[in-house]
């Protein structure tokens, strides 16, 4: 199938409207949804995270009403609900999702999945993550090796495209993880900021081989040969163990600090101009006809409360969509709005506009 891809533009700063609905019709309709929820007696749920499981016991434990949660890269989950909306056998009955562009494109025209807004707390998510829902920002980083390094050894992500540093970033790959050419597509929005940076860092102008400073950032990162991976927890590891007389530096979700105890390693954050980062959004749909609706949407309610989404915020680096529920106190920053422009995130209509070209880009130069 040929799937089209773009990312959602969402703003990161939100107010907390006031509510609309009376309190009591709210109870009412929580009431009800339970109900219904209960009778349908479980939930199917298709997940990005092996946390669904957590996050299912918590509700198990809440409401009686079994998860059956599978984790899932977002290429599985896409195959099987397309397959089973097609057939009519439809078994799965809500899916969280990393990949923005592939939902908005092909997956809700397509009428695939449905986007559902619980009623109770529509007031409590700010306007820009409501359609398609996010439930989740998980913040990457550019971190470096504390055993190695009083500080971070670079200050500006053009570093990164020097001969020093060629060969010793580690970073996703961008032909697999959407994520990478979400970010790449930021980059290229942010041109001007890139060519600004580069001049008050070398104290000359850019000289372009490309159309932009973006591209020719990505250009230029691409020739230094980076370390690919699919998946950071061994990426974070790598760049975090002791020992190392000369480290990577490496860009994974800020999560990964979690296990700085556990593996003894050595890991830090890097604060880069003129981004250090990149701010990832996770979102709910349900299926189309989906055998359990009610009890998904019981479930959707629930990841969006303080209970239910504690699985991911419990470690640093990773929001709920909830502006009024707290995050890891150990965070660099108190909510993900405070990390204002600080971390690159893409705007849909470029992505579904340059996707494919900014990959070719990568991958010729990336030889």
């Amino acid at each position: 199938m040929n799937i089209r891809m773009c990312l959602a533009s969402f703003g990161l700063a939100a107010t907390v409207a006031s509510a609309t609905i009376p309190a009591q019709a709210q109870t009412a309709d929580i009431d009800k949804l339970i109900a219904a929820a209960k009778a349908e007696g479980s939930v199917v749920a298709y997940w990005m995270s092996a946390r669904i499981a957590n996050a299912g016991a918590g509700f198990a434990a809440k409401y009686g009403i079994k998860v059956l949660g599978t984790k899932m890269t977002d290429a599985e989950s896409t195959e099987k609900v397309v397959r089973e909306v097609e057939s009519g056998n439809v078994q799965v009955d809500i899916i969280g999702y990393d990949d923005g562009p592939r939902l908005i494109t092909e997956m809700i025209p397509g009428k695939y999945v449905e986007n559902y807004v619980p009623p109770g707390l529509k007031d409590a998510i700010p306007e820009a993550s409501r359609n398609p829902l996010i439930y989740l920002w998980q913040v990457s980083i550019f971190g470096y090796n504390t055993e190695r390094y009083d500080k971070c050894p670079i200050t500006n992500v053009w570093q990164l495209t020097e001969p020093k540093w060629a060969g010793k970033l580690h970073m996703f790959d961008p032909r697999l993880r959407s994520m990478q050419i979400q970010a790449f597509s930021a980059m290229e929005d942010r041109a001007d900021e890139l060519a600004a940076s580069y001049e008050k860092f070398y104290g000359k102008p850019l000289k372009l081989t490309q159309a932009n400073a973006g591209l020719e950032f990505i250009k230029r990162l691409a020739a230094s040969r980076p370390v690919l991976y699919n998946e950071d927890v061994e990426l974070a590891a790598n760049v975090g163990a002791r020992g190392q007389s000369d480290p990577p530096i490496g860009i994974y979700t800020l999560g990964r600090h979690r296990e700085i105890k556990e593996k003894n390693l050595a890991l830090g954050m890097c604060r880069l101009e003129p981004f250090q980062g990149i701010n990832q959004p996770t979102y709910i749909q349900i299926v189309a006809g989906a055998p359990h609706p009610n009890a998904a949407k019981l479930f959707a309610h629930y990841l969006l409360t303080q209970e239910g989404v504690s699985p991911w915020t419990k470690d640093v680096g990773a929001y709920s969509s909830n502006p009024t529920l707290s995050a890891n106190p150990d965070n660099p920053y108190p909510n993900v709005s405070a990390w204002g422009n600080s971390l690159l995130v893409s705007d849909n209509a470029h992505v579904a506009k340059r996707r494919q070209d900014l990959l070719d880009l990568w991958i010729a130069n990336n030889r």
